[in-house]
């Protein structure tokens, strides 16, 4: 235990520096504060006019967004969830599309980057991917009838990061496998629990893109990894753990946001855990190391209930000493930041 408490230490002072550099930059305050996006969407769609000839020869899987959107609220009459349950439900779908923006324009520049032809491809096939979550996420929100919740200061300084730096790899690694990693278990977790008809009717046709996005980055960092130096890597790695545990922290914080929806935050963890181990193995250690790129809990491990009771202990059950001094230091920590 002593061990996993220098571990929560570690992540503390991670966050607490990317806390401090996700405030410099061109995307210091992204996202904007209102739908009707400024700069940043912009950005997206300049640089997907110049994508359109590519995407007609990687269309593959491509679906309507709008007529789907249309098709799933009349076969359903709407959402039928009590106010409580929209506010519930727009905390994570807030996140989501959000995250959807920033996945826009990293694989637009991502199309503009990579060298091999064949990654470029998946990439352009992606911008147009990306595209359309954003804009069904954006017209389901708005379908809530509620008023659009700020995103998750801890996820907002991950955004913030991820796409302020120039690095390529550390790009492809914490969008492409560890971001769109969780994104994939995070639908998943929504369409099992069967939290809303409408957006159940809408959430595999996203989760199958998302998965799809995820083998570019398995397929494509291998060999960028395999050219840098140990020490590169090991800068890539303290990259994407600092990115990892802020998402980790914002998906703890939502938790009674998915309780009040009827649908139990541990199986969400347990998931994402699962996604991120499997995915975190096919990409091995840094050299010289037994360090994975990222950190994902082993949900096979004999001590892995434990864990997680720590963070997220079963209903009706108290949060150990420990457990709530964490909570109320990441507490204290979102109020803290900016939004």
């Amino acid at each position: 235990m002593r061990r996993f408490a220098v571990i929560v230490a570690e992540a503390i002072v991670r966050a607490l520096g990317n806390a401090a550099a996700s405030r410099t930059g061109a995307f210091r305050s992204w996202p904007a504060s209102a739908l009707l996006i400024d700069r940043p969407l912009a950005l997206a769609e300049e640089r997907t006019s110049r994508l359109r000839g590519i995407y007609a020869k990687a269309s593959r899987d491509v679906w309507d967004g709008p007529a789907l959107f249309r098709e799933a609220v009349n076969k359903h009459g709407g959402i039928q969830l009590s106010p409580e349950k929209r506010r519930a439900l727009a905390v994570p779908i807030t996140m989501l599309m959000w995250g959807e923006l920033a996945a826009w324009i990293v694989s637009a520049e991502l199309t503009e980057r990579l060298d091999d032809p064949d990654a470029r491809m998946a990439a352009s096939s992606q911008v147009f991917d990306e595209a359309r979550h954003f804009y069904t996420l954006r017209d389901y929100l708005a379908l809530l009838h509620v008023p659009v919740p700020p995103l998750n200061p801890f996820a907002a300084i991950a955004f913030r990061r991820l796409l302020a730096t120039k690095d390529l790899t550390r790009k492809l690694l914490t969008m492409q496998i560890l971001a769109e990693g969780a994104a994939t278990a995070i639908f998943r977790f929504l369409l099992d629990s069967r939290v809303e008809p409408v957006l159940c009717e809408l959430l595999p046709y996203i989760e199958r893109d998302e998965a799809r996005h995820v083998g570019l980055g398995v397929l494509s960092l291998p060999e960028r990894l395999d050219q840098l130096s140990v020490k590169q890597r090991h800068r890539i790695r303290r990259f994407s753990a600092g990115v990892g545990d802020l998402l980790a922290v914002a998906q703890f914080q939502m938790a009674e946001h998915y309780r009040a929806l009827g649908a139990d935050p541990r199986d969400l963890i347990r998931t994402a855990d699962r996604v991120l181990f499997n995915l975190s193995e096919k990409l091995g250690t840094v050299p010289g190391s037994d360090e994975k790129y990222f950190r994902a809990d082993d949900p096979s491990r004999p001590d892995y209930d434990e864990r997680l009771d720590f963070f997220l202990p079963l209903p009706g059950k108290h949060p150990s000493a420990g457990a709530r001094g964490i909570r109320m230091v990441i507490e204290l920590f979102g109020r803290a930041l900016p939004a």
